[in-house]
């Protein structure tokens, strides 16, 4: 690939309309040698999540994907949300704008949250020493072109950026910079529309390509087969989402705006968005269709524009069940686990929630979707505890 089209190497990826072909190697293309990864999580968020904070926790990760998009705009670059934080590629062209991007970050999630945001960036060369970042673009939908990894780079960036401090970006390189315009968080919880909802994150043992996709497939299909189809899966419903007038679930995106709006007052703000939302609900009950947008149909695309499933070397999911279903998916996990084929982590809750990247008001949007009460960092730490203990293959 030439230095002209390295910088639209994801945009220019074939993109995939069904999620098994994100299971097939010679679908995946080596990310550039000269990019850089992007890694950011939020430092001690288990204790957070046991105060009660997982939903500033989970905004913190949204505002970094907004950030971040913002400051390479107009390139399409590849990422995952992972709940707690968010992992990026980007060409070399745009480190000092990314860099300025994440100082913003951390410091809006000190001065807003009062929690400490880890912000890492290295060079792909470091990564590629250990492990590849192999790249495919999944076509959810026409808003939300998800990318996929495969290869063990995303993972491996993610352990150096927590293990080496070297890699944590310094305010004496840059400066605080941040735009997060389109991130927004104003919808309630969304009840699960079977009888749970679940996170589930699954990191298969076998150390070649082909028999981890193999591992990963035969997840898929025991999922479908015990869970039903991505319809059946689908943890978002159009009569479970409701936009929120509450102080506490605005607060998030209130805090975010206040950074960027020096002297606007937070309570302000949230009022503010109650407007927003009573205009906004008032629009969609009414189907009206206005500023190139069909508010009719806002739900029912925002649930196709929906995140819910994704893998990034690892597969993650929310998704709901009948407890009795989640119960067969649970014993045939073990029992993968006990041979060696996998970890696993899960974490059960009621309900989902969802944190949103708007781009057109009405028109264009994507959904991030993880589990209340824990979600995906949850899911983490019990799959990190049997990484400790499993057996794995040899």
């Amino acid at each position: 690939m030439s230095l002209e089209t390295s910088d639209h190497f994801f945009a220019q990826l074939p993109p995939l309309t069904d999620f098994a072909e994100v299971l097939v190697s010679r679908n995946y293309q080596e990310l550039p040698e000269d990019w850089w990864l992007v890694v950011t999580d939020v430092e001690g968020s288990t204790q957070a999540i046991a105060e009660g904070r997982y939903q500033e926790i989970n905004s913190l990760g949204g505002c970094t994907v907004a950030a971040v998009l913002n400051a390479v705009k107009p390139l399409v670059i590849p990422y995952v949300f992972g709940g707690d934080g968010a992992s990026f590629c980007i060409p070399p062209g745009c480190v000092a704008t990314v860099r300025n991007a994440l100082l913003g970050c951390r410091e809006m999630a000190a001065t807003q949250f009062q929690l400490n945001l880890r912000t890492g960036l290295l060079p792909y060369r470091r990564v590629r020493e250990e492990a590849q970042v192999l790249v495919c673009r999944f076509k959810k939908s026409e808003d939300l072109h998800q990318a996929i990894f495969a290869g063990g780079g995303m993972l491996e960036a993610d352990r150096l950026v927590k293990l080496n401090a070297d890699y944590h970006v310094r305010q004496s390189e840059g400066h605080a910079e941040a735009d997060f315009s389109g991130f927004e968080c104003r919808w309630q919880r969304v009840p699960s529309p079977l009888e749970v909802t679940v996170s589930l994150l699954v990191e298969v043992t076998a150390k070649e390509l082909e028999e981890q996709l193999k591992d990963y497939q035969a997840l898929l299909q025991k999922m479908q087969a015990l869970l039903g189809n991505d319809e059946h899966q689908q943890p978002l419903s159009i009569e479970g989402m409701r936009l929120s007038f509450d102080r506490d679930k605005l607060a998030s995106e209130a805090r975010a705006n206040s950074y960027m709006q020096a002297g606007s007052g937070f309570a302000w703000q949230v009022w503010k968005l109650r407007l927003i939302n009573l205009v906004g609900l008032l629009l969609m009950k009414l189907g009206i269709r206005l500023g190139g947008a069909d508010w009719g149909r806002y739900k029912s695309d925002a649930i196709l524009s929906s995140d819910f499933r994704k893998f990034d070397g690892m597969f993650r999911s929310i998704f709901t069940a009948r407890q009795k279903d989640l119960d067969g998916l649970t014993v045939w996990l073990e029992d993968q686990r006990q041979a060696g084929v996998l970890n696993y982590g899960v974490h059960v809750s009621d309900a989902a929630q969802l944190t949103c990247l708007v781009s057109q008001a009405g028109v264009h949007h994507i959904h991030f979707v993880d589990g209340c009460d824990g979600g995906y960092a949850l899911a983490a730490r019990e799959l990190k505890q049997q990484q400790l203990t499993g057996k794995g293959k040899t």
